[in-house]
């Protein structure tokens, strides 16, 4: 089965014509993992170096093209727009099991992979519209060397940044989205809770983020059989807090550590997050101090969290409430991100980043962390975070954990 229905494929096509419409291109190609999923349906979950590609033609008498493969579904794009998903014969399979698109290209490795990928792309866009005067591309993610074998292919053609028509529409999610994020948040729970379990004096870092791991897609593997998992945990003890993106090491818990919490339960490419910070052990009145700081500004930014609230205030919000309590130099990101599909290609949906410099308000259906913290040379790193579902009255809190964990001893 699909990961996505056609009806929902057929929505965020829609969303994407339109934009192509108003900006009067003859077609679109997409490279980044993220908006090649997000369009044509097929989850690239791990590329091991051969791409898969997006490619749209503007036509109104669409041909069949050499190689190509009908997709299950049968269903025509459009009639004036012909698509094709381009990809590695190994993922054959896994691209006629999930688009919708009615043609896929594949490519083997008897030669270069991308310039075989780009090969079949070209010659798709130029199949459907021989004279192409304007291409959508996702301009400020394109690797240098593709770009120059477009322009060289489209000699003459103008270049357009098309990847902001995904990123808006991929802030707002659907229902079929938001199932799989929901799923994430439940077993985000089961993980967050396996890490607390697997937490003990002279634990390693690895130990306790591969118990979290391990139930994570237990979980996942008896609430949703068919959801292909790529859940990962961070552990950190002591100064590595400092790091939040550290990755687990052979590091012993000894009592007195800052500890955080960090579960990432990755479902069919849609990313949740759930982390928390606390001391193993009796807390110093350092640490209470940057502790009691941060847990007063996580509530008061989720609090914010509404139909409205400007993303550029909640970030600002909380680097008021960290300045006036002295802890405005150890402020090292923003406030919190949107989540959905993060694969990693594309990175994550930047429109959605509560940051100061995005005047972007929130809307419902947006789903985004807020995560404010401190990182204090000597003492450790300070961060909280949940994810939020923004509906039309307010918002609700998508992974409800404990926030105040206490190990004494």
């Amino acid at each position: 089965m699909p990961v996505f229905s056609v009806a929902e494929m057929k929505r965020r096509f829609a969303g994407v014509l339109r934009g192509l419409e108003d900006r009067k291109l003859d077609g679109l190609f997409l490279h980044s993992a993220d908006n090649v999923y997000y369009i044509s349906g097929v989850p690239l979950l791990s590329a091991w170096g051969r791409p898969m590609w997006a490619a749209l033609g503007r036509s109104k008498a669409a041909s069949s093209g050499g190689g190509a493969a009908s997709s299950p579904s049968g269903a025509a794009v459009d009639r004036d727009w012909a698509a094709c998903v381009i990809g590695a014969e190994l993922e054959k399979e896994n691209m006629e099991g999930n688009t919708w698109f009615e043609e896929i290209r594949v490519y083997t490795d008897d030669e270069n992979v991308w310039q075989a990928s780009l090969r079949l792309a070209v010659d798709f866009i130029r199949q459907r519209c021989p004279r192409v005067s304007r291409l959508g591309v996702e301009r400020s993610l394109l690797p240098v060397g593709i770009l120059e074998g477009l322009q060289a292919a489209f000699s003459g053609a103008e270049f357009v940044e098309a990847g902001d028509l995904l990123a808006d529409l991929c802030l707002v999610k659907s229902g079929e989205e938001l199932s799989l994020l929901r799923v994430g948040a439940d077993v985000a729970k089961i993980g967050a809770n396996a890490f607390l379990e697997a937490i003990s004096e002279n634990v390693t870092e690895i130990t306790v983020a591969a118990r979290a791991v391990l139930e994570m897609d237990r979980a996942l593997g008896a609430l949703f059989p068919d959801g292909a998992t790529s859940a990962y945990a961070y552990s950190h003890f002591g100064d590595h807090t400092l790091t939040p993106h550290h990755h687990p090491t052979g590091r012993r818990l000894r009592r007195g550590d800052v500890v955080a919490l960090n579960v990432f339960p990755v479902v069919w490419g849609y990313c949740m997050e759930l982390e928390r910070t606390f001391v193993f052990g009796t807390p110093t009145l350092e640490q209470e101090r940057a502790l009691s700081a941060v847990n007063e500004v996580f509530e008061a930014a989720k609090a914010r969290v509404v139909p409205g609230a400007s993303m550029a205030d909640l970030d600002r919000l909380t680097r008021d409430l960290l300045k006036s309590r002295g802890f405005d130099r150890y402020i090292r990101h923003g406030t919190g991100h949107a989540h959905g599909i993060m694969i990693g290609a594309a990175g994550r949906e930047e429109p959605g980043e509560l940051r100061v410099y995005n005047q972007r308000r929130l809307e419902p259906g947006m789903v985004n962390s807020v995560e404010p913290g401190v990182y204090i040379p000597g003492l450790g790193g300070f961060r909280h975070s949940d994810v939020m579902l923004i509906t039309e009255e307010g918002a609700v809190c998508l992974t409800t954990f404990p926030r105040d964990i206490h190990y004494r001893g």
